[in-house]
C-alpha cells in the first residue's frame, strides 16, 4: 500500500513483444550485482547492525543510478563513514526501481535517500521532499544524458535512431528515459511510430551493458556513469559514441522524507559536505568519482520542471 496523497506515476508502456523477449534475454545473461535483494530488502553495513531498524538507525535508500552497479562496494564504504560521523548505524535499502525509492520515502520508511533528478521533481510533485545534497563533477553540481551510437553504425543525429532498436533506462530515469522521450516529441513524432522497437533496462548499467551486446542500437545514459565507466573500464564502453549531449540539468540529489527532524537533516549535510576536508572523506569521493558534495535546493532542479513541462504542452 501507498501513502494516500502520494501517486505512482504511469508506467510507461513496455515496448513491442519482441522487445520485452530481447530484454528478458538478456537480462538473464547479466549478473546483477546485489541482485539478491528483495525490492525493498535492508542491508546492514554497520559492525553489529540488524536488518530491523530502530530509531536510532539512519536508513539510506540508493535508486540504483548514481554510480555503476559494478561499484555496489562503494555504497557500504560511504554508508559506512556517515555511520561513523554520525553515531548511528546505518541500513541500504536496495529496491528495484525508481518509483520505489519514491514509496518509501511516501510511507516514511526510508530516512534519506539517493534519487535521480527526474525522480526526485516528480516525488516533489506529491510531497514535501527537501533536497539536502548534490554531487559535483567538472567544477558543478550538474550532469547530462548521453545518447549513444556505436561506431560505424551509421547514426550520427538522434533522427537517425527512427526505424532502429532503442534501450531507454528506468522509467523516471532523467537521463535514460524523459531526455530521449523528449527529442522524439521534439522530432514531431510518437514513442510507437519513431522506433522500430525498444526496451526498459531499468538501470544504466543494463542499457550500456544491451548496447555492447548488440540488443539495441541506442541508447540513452547518466553522463556520471559513462564517464566513470570510460575513465575506471574503458574496454566496458568501448566502441560507443556519445551524438548528442543534452542541456546541463542538476545532479541527482540526496533528498530527506518529509517530516525527518532538521537537526538530523542538518547532521547529514555537515558530514557530506566535509567530506572533502577528511582524508578518508576524500577517498571515498575519489571512488566515487566525484569531488565533492554541495547543498542544494529546489532552485538547481528548475531545468527538469521545465522539460517535464514542454513534454506535458507537446503530448
Amino acid at each position: 500500500m501507498m501513502t494516500e496523497g502520494y501517486i505512482r506515476p504511469k508506467e510507461l508502456e513496455l515496448g513491442s513483444l519482441l522487445g520485452r523477449f530481447f530484454l528478458l534475454l538478456f537480462l538473464m545473461m547479466i549478473p546483477l550485482a546485489g541482485a539478491a535483494c528483495s525490492d525493498g530488502e535492508s542491508l546492514p553495513f554497520s559492525p553489529g547492525t540488524v536488518s530491523t531498524s530502530t530509531s536510532a538507525d539512519l536508513r539510506i535508500s540508493i535508486a540504483g543510478m548514481f554510480t555503476p552497479k559494478e561499484t555496489y562496494s562503494i555504497y557500504s564504504e560511504l554508508l559506512d563513514y556517515i555511520g561513523e560521523k554520525t553515531g548511528r548505524s546505518t541500513i541500504l535499502q536496495q529496491t528495484g526501481s525508481y518509483s520505489s525509492v519514491n514509496d518509501l520515502l511516501a510511507r516514511k520508511e526510508t530516512d534519506f535517500a539517493f534519487l535521480c533528478s527526474g525522480g526526485y521533481v516528480e516525488a516533489s510533485h506529491h510531497m514535501g521532499l527537501v533536497p539536502l545534497v548534490a554531487p559535483v563533477v567538472n567544477g558543478q553540481p550538474l550532469y547530462y544524458s548521453y545518447i549513444l551510437a556505436r561506431e560505424g553504425s551509421g547514426i550520427q543525429k538522434f533522427e537517425d535512431f527512427r526505424g532502429r532498436r532503442f534501450a531507454f533506462g528506468d522509467p523516471l530515469s532523467l537521463t535514460g528515459t524523459l531526455y530521449p522521450m523528449s527529442r522524439i516529441r521534439l522530432a514531431g513524432y510518437g514513442l510507437e511510430n519513431f522506433f522500430g522497437d525498444y526496451i526498459y533496462t531499468n538501470n544504466h548499467d543494463n542499457s550500456i551493458k544491451a548496447m555492447m551486446e548488440g540488443v539495441v542500437d541506442g541508447t540513452a545514459v547518466d553522463s556520471f556513469i559513462f564517464d566513470y565507466l570510460k575513465a575506471r573500464n574503458p574496454a566496458s564502453v568501448a566502441g560507443l559514441v556519445i551524438i548528442e549531449k543534452s542541456q546541463p540539468f542538476g545532479s541527482p540529489p540526496i533528498v530527506a522524507r518529509p517530516g525527518l527532524p532538521k537537526d538530523l537533516r542538518d547532521q547529514l549535510i555537515q558530514v557530506l559536505v566535509g567530506m572533502q576536508d577528511d582524508p578518508k572523506g576524500r577517498e571515498i569521493l575519489t571512488q566515487l568519482g566525484i569531488e565533492r558534495f554541495v547543498q542544494v535546493d529546489e532552485s538547481l532542479y528548475e531545468s527538469v520542471e521545465q522539460l517535464e513541462a514542454e513534454m506535458t504542452i507537446r503530448q
